[in-house]
């Protein structure tokens, strides 16, 4: 007995090594790896950190699991329970939108699909299991999940990828662009740039993306790739550290037939190399329908099956209601798990078909695979370093705004076309001269100037900072790269363009109105307005960068503007200003910006002492100056105070930005009942 025990053993390891060796990437003289990457061309060190990136480590801790990329991911979870308490007429209300019964199990190499009417849930368990819910005050999450049969703590975040139903990307930059920026940020100095280009371009092959790859990505305004391009090109990004599961959140919705069905077998080739995928699908054709191999229905926070996708027509025909001739299985699963009653039904008779598979879903036993009770962690998301380093971050995120920017043709025009137009206007408007009349001239053009100049900066970065801040959200929740490296980058790129246009402005501005009758004095004024429209610049960036979305941004706005405009230094005086707002004219935007150019553009003047005469008559720049309390003034005070309000500005725009990060809700330990 033995010996055949033995005999028999020895055979279940040949048969074990044999299965591994057959499908370990090195296998043979042209090595593909998992995502199909020809790795004969790089040497022995590309190879071995490309196979770490791609496979991960298949070791798990005895104390925890690695939140590194991992080899595959087996996923059970039990016991999901979420509430939400809102307040309805001084009173609290709680709501179940996931009642605890919610169990299930999604393996390497299968596809799990989580279908049910709207409003059943299935986006809120797809969040839930990622551990990518977003943090709320006012949710209780609760349940178990498990990873290679040890069990999560609430915090922890599977190393997954996560697509939404709807990801924004940077309009101008191109499909290739956008990959090799994802795979230098997330993959550093891992694997060689020939490597890297190697797997971008193994990833355009894989998700279809050929004829898309130099096209660029767009959005609303901007035309570019298709909307199942984009989805497609979203799954790509994510496959760039090779994770072991993708979660979807409803990847087919908007996409019409031939894109969804192109869609989703990409996904099933993911499938077969091993990967875990788990997708929210809504309405999905019979084809995509049957391309999965697993299935969890839920109805309004309720598990009504959870099984093979093959088993679920028969289950639903003895359990729920026969299907009608001709109906496809997704159509008749969704019918039979909604609480609207069908053609022939009652409500009472409908209530008792949605309870009837309610008890049924609880009372049956399901696999979901090993399970230990001892809670481990993944390492906290904190903790984790991304790919590149610090200097690296800074040089791509500068590139990639640069490039950003030097692409948006339109708003570029449009830009030029307004410092054009208002210099012209000025210039066809102002004649200034030297005689009393033109004190009051100049006055009014250099207020109208600081006013134009802090409103158009203003209003150009607090409309698009908001969006872009989506973006880039999104991108520091997955810790491609860190605050401190985007700010840098963002706030470097904006300076040559605040300088051409204030530049262009000023040059105009000087020549057509008769302003700044000096060399020194044009070089001057170029130079204050530079630094008062870099200050404007980034204070729209401040406003952006606090404010959640860019309603309450442009919100924000015009209350700040017109604070501004109330104390720039001659609407007010500073002796009359209410004690409580005595400190708003030191921080005033427009008040340094027009004290600054009056310094400047009355500096020596010598006016005439002939009328027009506005009461008495002032002799030079210097009395002028003084009537309007700027007589003690220096330029260099006002340098020194707009260099201060930009690097404040900047600092509490960086401080928004850390301080508004995302952060994710916590599922704890399940209790034994619910109220």
């Amino acid at each position: 007995m033995n010996r055949f025990r033995c005999i028999r053993e020895l055979c279940l390891v040949l048969a074990v090594l044999q299965t591994l060796i057959q499908n370990h990437p090195c296998n043979g003289q042209r090595v593909v790896t998992s995502l199909g990457v020809k790795s004969n061309k790089h040497d022995k060190n590309d190879q071995s950190n490309l196979s770490k990136v791609e496979n991960g480590s298949r070791h798990g801790d005895s104390r925890g699991v690695s939140s590194g990329t991992m080899g595959f991911l087996d996923l059970g979870f039990s016991d999901i329970y979420m509430e939400i308490t809102t307040k309805k007429k001084s009173q609290q209300v709680k709501r179940v939108l996931l009642d605890g019964s919610i169990k299930g199990r999604a393996q390497p190499g299968r596809m799990l699909a989580i279908m049910g009417p709207s409003g059943a849930g299935k986006s809120t368990l797809l969040h839930a299991l990622s551990g990518r819910l977003k943090e709320n005050s006012q949710v209780c999450l609760e349940g178990n999940r498990y990873v290679t049969g040890k069990r999560l703590n609430g915090s922890s975040m599977l190393p997954c990828a996560f697509v939404e139903q709807e990801t924004s990307f940077f309009a101008h930059m191109t499909v290739r662009e956008t990959l090799c920026f994802r795979a230098e940020l997330k993959l550093g100095r891992t694997i060689s740039m020939e490597a890297k280009d190697e797997l971008v371009s193994t990833l355009i092959e894989d998700m279809r993306l050929e004829k898309a790859a130099d096209t660029i990505v767009g959005n609303a305004r901007v035309r570019g790739i298709s909307g199942g391009e984009r989805r497609r090109l979203a799954i790509a990004c994510e496959l760039v550290t090779s994770p072991a599961a993708i979660f979807l959140d409803e990847p087919t919705s908007g996409l019409d037939s031939t894109s969804a069905t192109s869609l989703i077998q990409s996904l099933r080739n993911l499938a077969n190399k091993g990967k875990t995928i788990i997708a929210v699908i809504h309405q999905p054709s019979q084809h995509i329908f049957a391309s999965f191999d697993d299935l969890l229905l839920l109805s309004e926070g309720k598990q009504m099956y959870f099984g093979e996708v093959d088993r679920v027509r028969q289950y639903m025909d003895g359990h729920a209601r026969m299907a009608a001739d001709g109906m496809g299985t997704a159509e008749h699963i969704i019918g039979c798990i909604s609480s609207v009653s069908l053609n022939d039904e009652s409500e009472a008779e409908a209530a008792q078909r949605i309870e009837s598979l309610v008890t049924l879903a609880q009372s049956t036993e399901l696999d979901i695979g090993p399970t230990t009770e001892m809670a481990v962690a993944l390492q906290p998301e904190d903790k984790q370093q991304v790919g590149a380093n610090f200097f690296t971050q800074v040089k791509l995120l500068l590139q990639r705004a640069v490039r950003e920017n030097l692409r948006s043709k339109a708003k570029l025009i449009i830009q030029t076309v307004q410092q054009v137009t208002l210099g012209l206007i000025y210039g066809g408007i102002y004649s200034i001269g030297l005689n009393q009349a033109s004190i009051q001239d100049r006055f009014g053009l250099l207020s109208l100037i600081a006013i134009g100049s802090a409103n158009m900066a203003l209003a150009s970065t607090v409309r698009s900072f908001p969006k872009e801040k989506a973006i880039v959200s999104a991108e520091l929740a997955s810790k491609m790269y860190d605050t401190m490296p985007y700010f840098i980058g963002k706030a470097a790129s904006e300076i040559p363009l605040i300088v051409f246009f204030n530049s262009l402005f000023g040059v105009l501005v000087s020549g057509f109105t008769g302003l700044n009758k000096s060399v020194g004095k044009i070089r001057r004024f170029l130079g204050l307005n530079v630094m008062h429209g870099l200050a404007s610049q980034s204070v729209g960036l401040m406003i952006g960068a606090v404010s959640p979305n860019s309603d309450t941004a442009l919100a924000l706005f015009p209350a700040i503007m017109v604070l501004n405009i109330i104390f720039d230094g001659k609407n007010i005086s500073e002796e009359n200003t209410p004690r409580l707002l005595r400190w708003i004219p030191k921080v005033g935007l427009i008040r340094w910006g027009f004290e600054g150019l009056c310094l400047n553009e009355f500096e020596g003047l010598e006016f005439e002492t002939k009328g027009p005469y506005r009461g008495a008559v002032v002799k030079d720049g210097a009395e002028a100056l003084a009537r309007l309390g700027l007589g003690a003034r220096k330029i260099g005070v006002v340098v020194r105070a707009q260099a201060l309000i930009t690097f404040s500005c900047w600092s509490l725009s960086y401080l928004g930005l850390k301080l508004t990060r995302q952060k994710f809700e916590v599922m704890n330990a399940p209790m034994m009942q619910h109220d």
